[in-house]
């Protein structure tokens, strides 16, 4: 967050996003799971490597990491950059796979870290085209984020100069300029007050519309929750001490009071009014396709290899589980 001010002036120009991926495992015509994989703010695709190769050691597997190139890189794309525009440019790249397409895409898969836990859940429901098999996200801002990394909590506990920040962060994210440039304003989302909820719900072209919230469900919701309760399998995983999540509930889809004066009260994704219907997440749950899982005594993508074979490649992409799904 403290590079936003920085890459923000380069922003002032937009430029269409291309999207590319970093390929590991048997891509060709044989292959029988596609993994696609999203990454996280300040990430690149490089970057999740260790995890696409133990995805990929799988018998006939692809993993393919995403990359975007706004006009600055991958890494400064996961900054700046029209968020609907990439999650577009990277769908054009998954259709546009022929290899995937060659193979008779027996199945294909998204993850997404962090930030990449949203973006690849707006793959799914928007990228006509491809039906995707499962979702897992690791520690995403499914309902947006309504403080700064380290000025979450409580209005009256936090300090006067977050307080300022996160009033200065919320009036951002309803700006002309920021609302299609900066990728964090595309996903903050102030309850904190009826009127700045109702702002965020008029002014932010990303988050309302992937999560079927306010006038996005009338005009077009069903064919997002159509797309999303197609998925087999949809898991969200959260940190139990994410210390850059405020409030860490979103990767569970988990969301303040609307206007409410206990701040530190959370409303879970099944009493969740919002969403829980109109985005299909009760249609999962009903039969068992949605997991909210925790990672335990860990920070923000606080997650080792070991642990990502055993509970996510092994549990839901072993050769018994995956035929299982």
């Amino acid at each position: 967050m403290r590079a936003l001010g920085a890459l923000a002036l380069g922003a002032l120009a937009s430029t269409t996003p291309r999207a590319s991926f970093v390929s590991r495992g048997a891509c060709d015509e044989t292959t029988r799971d596609w993994f696609y994989l999203w990454h996280g703010m300040g990430d690149t695709g490089e970057g999740l490597d260790e995890l696409a190769l133990a995805l990929a050691r799988r018998p006939s597997a692809c993993a393919r990491s995403v990359r975007i190139d706004g006009g600055g890189g991958d890494r400064y794309s996961s900054y700046v950059g029209d968020v609907a525009a990439q999650v577009s440019a990277v769908c054009e790249a998954v259709v546009g796979d022929e290899t995937r397409r060659a193979s008779g895409t027996t199945r294909t898969h998204a993850l997404g870290f962090s930030q990449g836990g949203q973006f690849a859940r707006a793959l799914v429901e928007t990228c006509d085209g491809v039906k995707f098999t499962t979702l897992v996200t690791f520690g995403a801002q499914h309902l947006g984020v309504d403080a700064l990394p380290g000025c979450g909590g409580d209005w009256a506990t936090i300090s006067r100069a977050c307080r300022a920040m996160n009033a200065m962060a919320s009036a951002l994210s309803a700006s002309d300029f920021a609302r299609r440039r900066i990728v964090q304003a595309q996903y903050f989302r102030d309850t904190s007050t009826n009127a700045k909820y109702q702002r965020y719900l008029e002014t932010n072209a990303f988050l309302p519309w992937v999560n079927n919230e306010g006038t996005a469900n009338e005009r077009d919701g069903a064919s997002r929750r159509e797309a999303l309760t197609s998925l087999e399998r949809f898991v969200m995983f959260m940190f139990e001490f994410d210390d850059m999540v405020f409030p860490k509930e979103s990767s569970w889809f988990g969301s303040r009071v609307v206007g409410g004066t206990n701040r530190s009260e959370i409303i879970p994704y099944d009493r969740n009014d919002v969403v829980y219907e109109s985005l299909g997440l009760a249609a999962l749950d009903a039969d068992g396709r949605l997991e909210a899982r925790l990672v335990p005594a860990a920070r923000h993508m606080q997650l080792s290899l070991d642990w990502f074979v055993r509970e996510v490649v092994e549990k839901y992409y072993s050769d018994s589980g995956s035929d299982a799904l």
